[in-house]
């Protein structure tokens, strides 16, 4: 990997972890850290990862089918870092970080469920997202998967 490459990947892993951070202390992701992320993607730019954006696509279908189900901010991190990885990276990061947060609420259901605790239902069991997304986009990131593949 490049320099440029390299400080990217830095960049694009504490915005990352800030986006988690503050997901999980209010339960939202600001717009500027999204667009801090989409302009990290100019710094190892290629056209080619612009259509990374539509991997953000399953998330904002679900937000318009199910309203209430995924936020506004899961979907516009999901797209700036669908600008930084490209399309493929970006659905298989996509795809990890949605198996984390799934099997996290299943192991929280059965540990409810082992301690005979009533349990939740799923809307009250909300999950903020951007912990699990950062994730699955880490690992991609840290492993290369997809890397040429834009």
């Amino acid at each position: 990997m490049e320099a440029n490459g390299i400080a990217q990947a830095v960049l694009f892993s504490c915005l990352l972890m800030a986006a988690s951070v503050w997901d999980l202390r209010k339960r939202i992701i600001p717009d500027s850290i999204c667009l801090l992320i989409a302009l990290a993607g100019l710094i190892d730019f290629s056209p080619a990862k612009l259509l990374g954006i539509l991997a953000a696509l399953p998330l904002l279908i679900a937000a318009l089918y199910r309203p209430g189900g995924v936020g506004g901010g899961d979907i516009k991190l999901t797209a700036a870092a669908g600008i930084v990885m490209g399309f493929w990276g970006c659905t298989v990061g996509l795809m990890l970080g949605l198996m984390a947060s799934l099997f996290f609420y299943l192991s929280a259901q059965a540990i409810r469920r082992f301690r005979k605790l009533k349990p939740q239902k799923a809307a009250q069991a909300s999950l903020p997202m951007a912990p699990f997304l950062s994730l699955g986009f880490l690992a991609v990131t840290i492993l290369n998967i997809g890397g040429s593949i834009s």
